[in-house]
C-alpha cells in the first residue's frame, strides 16, 4: 500500500474482521502511537472527543477522590500482518485497541487491552 492509499480505519478493521477478529473486540482510534485506556470505565480517556482522564472514585467510606490510578497506558505496535494466532489471542483476550495513523506506511498498529 503506498501513501496515496492509506486505508481508512473502517478498511483496517474490516480487514481484521475478515480475519476472524470478533467485531465486539476492536476499538478504533486516531491516535498513532499511544493511548490511556480506564480499567475502571473500561474505555479510551484523555485524548479530544474522549472523557477525561481525571476520575472521582469513592474511597469506600463516602469521601471522594480524584484519581488517576486506574489509567493505564497503552503502546500500540507496529505489525505487517496478522496471524493466525494473532487472531486467537485477539478474540481471547479484553480485545484490541487498532489505529490505522500510521504516517502512510503499509502496516497497521494495535495493543492490548489489560484485565
Amino acid at each position: 500500500m503506498s501513501k496515496e492509499q492509506q486505508e481508512s480505519i473502517q478498511e483496517t478493521i474490516t480487514r481484521f474482521i475478515n480475519k476472524g477478529v470478533y467485531q465486539t473486540k476492536i476499538i478504533p482510534t486516531e491516535s498513532p502511537s499511544v493511548v490511556i485506556w480506564s480499567k475502571t470505565r473500561k474505555c479510551l480517556v484523555g485524548a479530544n472527543g474522549q472523557p477525561n482522564s481525571l476520575e472521582v472514585i469513592d474511597d469506600g467510606n463516602g469521601n471522594l477522590r480524584a484519581t488517576y490510578d486506574n489509567n493505564i497506558f497503552i503502546s500500540l505496535q507496529n505489525r505487517s500482518e496478522l496471524s493466525e494466532s494473532d487472531v486467537k489471542e485477539i478474540n481471547q483476550s479484553e480485545g484490541i485497541i487498532v489505529t490505522n495513523a500510521t504516517y502512510g506506511k503499509p502496516y497497521f498498529r494495535f495493543g492490548f487491552i489489560p484485565n
